[in-house]
């Protein structure tokens, strides 16, 4: 794996020499001098231990301070014409340029001291693009803060901002969990060096738990699992203070989704009832629809038990078989005197053909998937979303009957 510097020089004419102040990872300083930012650059960095360092110029650069690091004699050191960056188009074309020197793979250090001010943004999307589509690491984005040297006893303090582009990730990882449950990039980032003990093991863990309630659809484990997690999260956090963004924002995020699908049927069984209802519309809306049409399928049972017993049990396997016997015997029209008691109960109430229906159409599309296709006239995938979202719309209307809706 390369290691390559890309930098930038701008076109106001190096006319002094400036030491700046770099610190390693440990902490310790060390100072250089350069005309330019990249001559300082180099020597920290150390002279044998890059593979490319790519400068971009526009031509205005490239004749005012190109010659300050050409004279350096280093065949590494190589010119990388680029346009102004005056339109979009020309910021395109930057892009392309810059991105097309780097391998799959390689290590970068992003210089953004000098040029336009438009660069630093233009860099922090690089950075972006090449760790997910060429699996590039981020060394260091360096910033010479030359307008700090009065603070700093004449010295140009080296600030790395690497750290900033961790906030892309957490951002991708944590909406990727809050819209499909999937939690393996999140769990990376929240234990990026796979320690076996602590907080942020501990709180790793407990999203890979709560990930695996929502991709299992286990909406009764869920809800635990949820309030596990923001507690280890903020556990966590304080191991972190240097993280404390990323972390809030994931808590805000879990508990705004998560913790609305939290419900204990037998302490609330309405309320238990209500948060497995937006359970389901949140796999629907996240196009999960094998989750959606089996929660609903066991969800329609429960509701019907709720509104029979006033209460679910969901132990007694008997009282779930009955119900969906009595859905069964009243969908084939037999008449009252063939139904055992629940089905008699049923039959009588006003919206039993809304019922019978939507179970219909819950029930048989949660067998065409479970069935993966390996039938002769099996509907294909766009029909199946069609028949999920007026399956979805029914359910609806029946939820908003009964009072277990989500407005």
């Amino acid at each position: 794996m390369s290691l390559k510097i890309i930098t930038f020089l701008g076109a106001a004419p190096a006319t002094f020499t400036t030491t700046y102040a770099f610190k390693d990872r440990n902490g310790k300083e060390t100072k250089y001098d350069g005309k330019v930012f990249p001559e300082a650059l180099r020597q920290f960095c150390g002279e044998d231990k890059y593979d490319l360092m790519l400068v971009c110029l526009t031509e205005k650069a490239k004749t005012v301070n190109w010659p300050v690091l050409e004279a350096l004699n280093d065949p590494r050191i190589q010119a990388v014409d680029i346009p102004t960056g005056n339109n979009t188009a020309e910021m395109w074309q930057i892009f392309t340029i810059i991105t097309g020197y780097i391998e799959r793979g390689d290590r970068v250090i992003f210089d953004i001291t000098h040029g336009l001010r438009s660069l630093p943004f233009l860099v922090f999307l690089f950075a972006a693009y090449l760790k997910t589509a060429k699996q590039v690491t981020i060394e260091a984005i360096y910033y010479g803060a030359f307008d700090l040297k009065s603070e700093n006893n004449g010295l140009a303090p080296v600030i790395d901002l690497s750290e900033f582009v961790s906030m892309i990730d957490w951002i991708a990882a944590s909406n990727q969990f809050v819209e499909t449950g999937d939690a393996r990039q999140l769990s990376q980032l929240l234990n990026p060096n796979s320690d076996k003990l602590g907080a942020n093991k501990n709180a790793a863990g407990s999203l890979f738990n709560l990930s695996l309630a929502t991709l299992l659809c286990r909406p009764l484990e869920l809800g635990n699992r949820a309030d596990n997690l923001v507690k280890d999260l903020l556990e966590a956090e304080k191991q972190q203070p240097n993280r404390v963004v990323p972390f809030e924002l994931l808590r805000q995020q879990v508990n705004q989704t998560f913790s609305s699908f939290v419900g204990n049927l037998d302490n609330d069984a309405k309320a238990a009832l209500q948060a497995q209802f937006r359970l389901i519309k949140w796999y629907h809306k996240n196009n999960r629809i094998i989750e959606a049409m089996t929660l609903a399928r066991e969800w329609l049972l429960s509701a019907v038990n709720y509104k029979l017993e006033g209460s679910v049990d969901i132990d007694n396997r008997h009282t779930r078989e009955d119900i969906s016997d009595a859905l069964w015997d009243i969908g084939q029209n037999r008449p009252p005197r063939e139904l055992k008691d629940e089905g008699r109960k049923i039959h009588k109430w006003p919206e039993k053909r809304q019922l019978i229906a939507v179970w219909h159409k819950v029930r048989t599309l949660r067998n065409t998937l479970d069935h993966a296709g390996y039938e002769r006239h099996a509907p294909n995938a766009s029909k199946i979303v069609q028949s999920a979202n007026q399956a979805i719309n029914s359910l609806s209307e029946l939820a908003e009957c009964w009072g277990l809706g989500d407005s």
